[in-house]
């Protein structure tokens, strides 16, 4: 799912395959890695997941096969959404975090603006007024020019009042979003905020994953096609230190 956009296929349980890809695999060593497990077998015919399984066996010695790569273009939109188990989230240590599918049931008032990293297949940071079924739906509209069959975003927690009264008493205080100066993400939310019409603003291309802590992001994950969604809470801090200690120990230094 993310930095790494393809199907692979395993021999490890996901808590090794997530923490093969932060500290033991040479393609990808340092840095925070998310991805899904797949059930075993869901099959679409664009992926030759049968003929490529074929080679995902333990060698001689039983070392098992770590990766085997299916697929590396458009793998998301060929998953359907009842084919995803569960999300993992593995921090720069290697420590995994399983996180398993809810209802997402949550009621929202309008009015407020909201900050999204989309994580797959997009990487832009966008704002707006929807609320995050709303907006799943917006940006898996293959009618706009700007939306893809099935998109994957989560929220980044960010209090556009705090940040605005902050830059207001100090022109230096440092931008919440790593990659967009201060003062232009000021002007963006203030072009927003007078167009209540309109229904996002990007605010960068650039991806903040493995530049912000996790604690960070809000609510959870969501994978959108349309009118469907399937969502993936994130444990608030409080439950991080009590039910996941080695993973939250890992995320905050």
């Amino acid at each position: 799912m993310w930095p790494n956009y393809a199907l692979v296929a395993s021999n490890l349980p996901p808590e090794e395959f997530g923490k093969h890809y932060t500290v033991g695999s040479s393609r990808y060593y340092h840095g925070q890695v998310i991805f899904a497990q797949i059930a075993d077998d869901y099959r679409n015919d664009y992926f030759r997941i049968d003929e490529l399984m074929k080679d995902v066996v333990p060698n001689q010695a039983g070392r098992p096969k770590r990766t085997k790569f299916i697929s590396c273009y458009r793998v998301l939109e060929h998953i359907d959404l009842s084919a995803f188990l569960d999300l993992y989230v593995t921090s720069v240590s290697g420590q995994v975090l399983r996180l398993q599918q809810e209802p997402y049931e949550r009621v929202h008032e309008p009015g407020f603006i909201r900050t999204y990293q989309e994580v797959c297949p997009f990487s832009a940071i966008v704002m707006s007024h929807m609320a995050p079924p709303e907006f799943g739906e917006y940006i898996t509209d293959l009618s706009l020019p700007k939306s893809a069959p099935e998109v994957m975003f989560t929220q980044i927690d960010f209090v556009i009042e705090d940040f605005l009264k902050q830059l207001e008493a100090n022109p230096f205080h440092t931008s919440p979003i790593p990659n967009v100066h201060p003062h232009k993400l000021k002007e963006q939310i203030q072009e927003l905020q007078g167009k209540p019409e309109k229904s996002t603003k990007a605010i960068s291309l650039d991806s903040v994953l493995g530049r912000i802590s996790f604690l960070q992001l809000r609510t959870g994950f969501w994978i959108a096609a349309q009118e469907r969604e399937i969502f993936y809470p994130i444990p608030d801090k409080a439950t991080l230190e009590s039910d996941h200690p080695d993973f939250f120990r890992s995320i905050v230094g």
